[in-house]
């Protein structure tokens, strides 16, 4: 059988969380690589330097060896509505058991059907920037305004054809003021939330120029290359110690933005 090309392009791994994925117990692949370039961007390096991806079969070994004990996967990056296969890898991801999540920046909502397309069941949460207007500001520069909308609304459109498989939640950075949140909240198809997430003043990574937001007590997040030594041969050294020790809860309280059909 022919596996997906992603299995070869996972850049790290998160053993177990759980906290990305709240109430479950899950495993994290990382994915490089991103279409913003968000100046409050906690991952940087993830998302924009190139990096050694994990040997494809230990990858796929550690999924089979941890899904009889995972409550689920997350899929992550960077964005990983980039990496080639995304949909055949998210399929052969849940057919070993758990549930899959995909973490996205919304910018690819083709991607995102063709998930839903391989694996109905699959979830997704999607951060939603900014306003439309602001899309600009907030990216880098990477979208327009006009894009924004276009794309989104393409993914509020998907997420009112597949209830429960859809979270949104957006970073409160500087830019946003609270009539841009609400006008953020008041886009959502009818019957989903806004989870809002902390912003923590950007500090630069060793080793990167510019500043980059620190990790905060949303995402678990840690600055720089999430590729972890637990997973290169011989090096005994494990992620845990990285990780933030912020609570377990993934969306504000009162803003759960997770579906039922997710949990």
């Amino acid at each position: 059988m022919t596996l997906s090309p992603a299995w070869e392009l996972v850049r790290g791994i998160e053993p177990m969380s759980f906290c990305d994925w709240p109430g479950r117990l899950c495993a994290v692949l990382f994915f490089g690589g991103c279409n913003l370039r968000c100046p409050s961007c906690h991952n940087a390096s993830l998302a924009f330097a190139k990096g050694t991806p994990l040997p494809a079969a230990s990858v796929r070994a550690f999924a089979a060896s941890h899904a009889k004990w995972l409550d689920g996967f997350v899929v992550t990056g960077g964005e990983p509505t980039l990496t080639p296969g995304l949909a055949a890898f998210v399929a052969e991801l849940a057919s070993l058991g758990p549930d899959v999540k995909i973490d996205s920046n919304g910018m690819r909502p083709d991607v995102l059907e063709m998930v839903l397309d391989r694996h109905p069941g699959a979830c997704f949460s999607v951060d939603v920037k900014a306003p439309f207007a602001k899309y600009g500001l907030v990216t880098g520069g990477a979208v327009t305004p006009a894009e924004a909308a276009a794309r989104l609304g393409e993914v509020f459109a998907l997420a009112a054809r597949h209830p429960g498989r859809f979270a949104f939640r957006t970073t409160l950075v500087p830019e946003l003021s609270p009539t841009d949140v609400r006008e953020i909240r008041e886009a959502l198809p009818p019957g989903h939330t806004l989870a809002e997430q902390p912003f923590r003043k950007p500090t630069p990574s060793k080793g990167e120029e510019g500043s980059h937001a620190d990790t905060d007590p949303e995402t678990r997040r840690v600055p720089g290359n999430l590729v972890h030594p637990t997973h290169r041969p011989g090096d005994p050294q494990g992620p845990q110690g990285q990780r933030h020790p912020g609570p377990a809860a993934l969306h504000a309280p009162g803003a759960q933005g997770r579906s039922q059909a997710c949990r």
